[in-house]
């Protein structure tokens, strides 16, 4: 169980990086693809919601082991 929670952890950090560096269409670059302000929003609220799930998970996971 321990070791779903850390992917999780790692696949949530990773995507958090992508949701940080990727441009709004206020600010675009050529290279890069764009992402609605309302988008940008939803994805940070979704992989904030994740983290709450993975901190849930890991108290019943301690409550658990210690019985």
């Amino acid at each position: 169980m321990m070791q779903a929670i850390g992917s999780l952890e790692r696949a949530i950090a990773r995507l958090e990086q992508v949701a940080a560096t990727t441009p709004t269409s206020e600010s675009p670059t050529p290279s890069t693809p764009i992402a609605s302000p309302a988008a940008t929003a939803g994805a940070r609220a979704a992989l904030q919601s994740l983290d709450l799930l993975i901190a849930d998970l890991k108290a019943g996971s301690r409550e658990s082991a210690n019985g």
